[in-house]
């Protein structure tokens, strides 16, 4: 007699998943996340980082090709009697910064088209938008456009907003946003109106000389609406924009940000020398080391252990 097996298998319940399978295989995939997560992060920041150097690079090359166009690196800016503008209301103002924790007030120089390097009010960073293919801006004077060439993606900035004054400062910017830097130039190299230096008179070496650097920045005192040792790259004279000091902190809240160097990177921050050669340093640099790479006519027997 023909028995037919196939119609007894179909009759045969299938078994489904239990609930603690389920439970495991969860389980296994979130610990597995769990563990790729970091990897994933970090990977992410090294291309952040990598970027950020190409940013440094790129804002080293520009130095390069400003100081064989005129001889001489550009300055850090300064007030003159003519850098002003006119605000959102109409009237003719100066920018500028009233430091509370100091009591003082300092009025900053605003960028012009065509100044030669030693009669530029404007920053480095403005004298050099030429030489990154940002002439409209240079010429025009578009102060509020973002500059992403200037910002680190790792710190991963806000856009400015018109400044609000606040407990640090009170701000003059004439009820516009300013695009603002998380690059400073060396303090000791541009200096502020009328000064250009040669690249001759570097005397430490090109390569031995720290030119850019990435600059301090604590959150609970900078943002979109603030320019408290954050100036924007438009403006001249400001510490926003040039540091001389010799600590290397990461980022973070009540930090020693003022004249300082730092960034959102783990263990240091991203810097590049006169001869457009960039590098990364580490917090624990010594500060005799640093100081030694930021003179450029000290002579000074640490600039040789510079990394």
């Amino acid at each position: 007699m023909w028995i037919c097996h196939e119609s007894r298998r179909s009759q045969q319940p299938s078994r489904g998943v239990t609930l603690i399978e389920l439970l495991v295989v969860i389980a296994i995939v979130s610990m597995l996340v769990t563990l790729m997560l970091p990897a994933v992060q970090s990977a992410r920041e090294a291309a952040r980082r990598i970027s950020c150097a190409n940013n440094m690079k790129q804002l080293g090359l520009a130095l390069q090709m400003h100081a064989t166009a005129f001889g001489s690196f550009p300055g850090n800016g300064g007030y003159t009697p003519d850098s002003k503008i006119r605000s959102v209301n109409g009237t003719e103002v100066v920018i500028s910064t009233f430091d509370v924790p100091y009591g003082i007030h300092f009025q900053w120089g605003i960028g012009k088209p065509g100044a030669a390097p030693n009669q530029q009010p404007g920053s480095w960073g403005y004298s050099i938008l030429p030489q990154l293919e940002q002439v409209a801006a240079y010429e025009q004077i578009q102060f509020g456009i973002r500059q992403p060439m200037y910002l680190c993606p790792s710190r991963a900035r806000r856009d400015s907003l018109p400044t609000v004054d606040d407990s640090w400062g009170r701000f003059e910017s004439g009820g516009y946003a300013w695009a603002q830097s998380d690059y400073a130039a060396n303090g000791k190299v541009m200096q502020n109106y009328p000064i250009a230096m040669r690249l001759s008179a570097i005397t430490d070496g090109s390569s031995q000389t720290l030119i850019l650097g990435e600059k301090a920045y604590d959150w609970a005192v900078h943002g979109p609406t603030s320019w408290y040792w954050d100036e924007p790259i438009f403006s001249g004279g400001s510490k926003g924009t040039a540091r001389a000091g010799v600590a290397i902190i990461p980022d973070a809240r009540n930090i020693a940000f003022k004249d300082n160097w730092g960034s959102a990177h783990v263990g240091g921050a991203m810097f590049a020398r006169a001869d457009g050669s960039t590098s990364f340093l580490t917090a624990a640099v010594d500060h005799r080391v640093m100081r030694a790479g930021l003179t450029p006519q000290g002579q000074e027997i640490e600039s040789n252990e510079l990394p």
